[in-house]
């Protein structure tokens, strides 16, 4: 028998089509509302799209850029996806970053640590800022386990919490010596031993962003072929019936927050290791949010979301190049993300009406059967 000719095959074919062919629309859709927004605003859209490729992928430094820009995005989207996938909407992401970042300059920083080997050193640093993530999240969902409280609420709030405590310690406790109080500020610079290696010459892009890649094919493995990443999914779509399968629900949706938060922590680890060199204050606000929009893009899909961060991260790159370029505000590359978003929930659609017929024939079968 032909693999590939089974019906599970061609369904799950099927289905990466509609997904394909969905963000396509979502994306083309979105360029086409945004050259109506240039067009009204007396710009050519022709002229401002080159402007925004120019600025993503014009040259190899340009490029190496938006690669630079596009691995924290990995891991924040990755983020989203391990919590949505266990029931869990993951609102707080930007917090779990933030805090994630805080903790990894803290370790990359220690006059204490400097003298340790560099890949233990920079090992550490990437740890931290897991565990600083993981930590930030684990109050929400032990409200939403405890009490039923709404995780989209308590995640969403400790975001502000976050920044907010982030700009007062990185101003005040933490400033770095060297650094005059102010509105802008940083903590301490790393050590040379906690340096991140980086995987192309001249550039801010490390070796986080093959991890990151390594990491999205191993959540879409483990979410398929472990017992954990199979409760994992049976909790988020049906919590009911995973509790009445047997399944723990609570320390899966417990377990899934705190892996989502740990790779939200890393993806701040990426920034103040692979960017600043420390942590600053205010902190990039739009890693998490964007991280979020990467993820429902590709239908949270793990081996999908790379790319989707690497759209992403071309639009914040490529909004330099429109000013640069062609004169363009750099605020139209949000433009054409807010429109990407308006198209998003019409993607959703397929696959809502796939799920209902399956229920339909699932039910039709069950009737026969009786």
């Amino acid at each position: 028998m032909n693999v590939l000719a089974s019906p599970v095959h061609a369904s799950l074919l099927r289905l990466i089509g509609l997904r394909f062919l969905a963000v396509l629309v979502a994306v083309v859709s979105a360029a086409l509302v945004g050259a109506l927004v240039l067009l009204s605003v007396g710009n050519d859209p022709l002229d401002a799209y080159r402007g925004l490729y120019e600025g993503a992928f014009g040259t190899a430094a340009q490029a190496k850029a938006t690669l630079a820009q596009t691995t924290p995005l990995v891991f924040a989207a990755l983020s989203f996806v391990v919590a949505f996938r266990s029931g869990i909407f993951n609102a707080g992401g930007q917090g779990q970053v933030v805090m994630g970042g805080f903790a990894a300059a803290l370790v990359g920083s220690s006059v204490a640590a400097s003298g340790l080997p560099r890949p233990i050193l920079v090992s550490l640093v990437v740890l931290a800022g897991a565990a600083g993530g993981a930590l930030w999240s684990l109050p929400p969902v032990l409200f939403r386990v405890w009490w039923g409280t709404n995780e989209i609420l308590t995640t969403l709030m400790l975001t502000y919490v976050a920044a907010l405590l982030n700009d007062y310690l990185v101003q005040g406790p933490f400033r770095a010596a060297s650094v005059e109080p102010g509105s802008n500020a940083q903590t301490e610079s790393f050590t040379p031993s906690a340096e991140f290696p980086v995987v192309l010459a001249d550039s801010q892009v490390t070796f986080l962003l093959p991890v990151g890649l390594a990491v999205a094919v191993f959540i879409w493995w483990a979410m398929r072929r472990t017992t954990l990443g199979y409760e994992l999914r049976f909790a988020g779509k049906s919590p009911l019936a995973a509790k009445s399968g047997g399944v723990n629900t609570a320390r899966t949706m417990i377990i899934g927050m705190l892996f989502s938060g740990a790779l939200a922590g890393v993806a701040g680890a990426a920034v103040v290791g692979g960017v600043f060199q420390a942590t600053v204050s205010p902190f990039p606000p739009d890693i998490g949010f964007n991280g979020i929009l990467a993820a429902l893009l590709v239908g949270t899909s793990p081996i999908l979301t790379p790319f989707a961060a690497l759209f992403f991260g071309a639009l914040s790159q490529g909004g330099l190049g429109l000013q640069i370029f062609e004169g363009v505000s750099q605020y139209i590359a949000i433009v054409l993300t807010a429109t990407v978003i308006l198209f998003v929930a019409p993607r959703q659609l397929p696959e809502t009406w796939a799920r209902v017929k399956r229920k339909i024939s699932t039910g039709r079968a069950g009737d026969r059967g009786g």
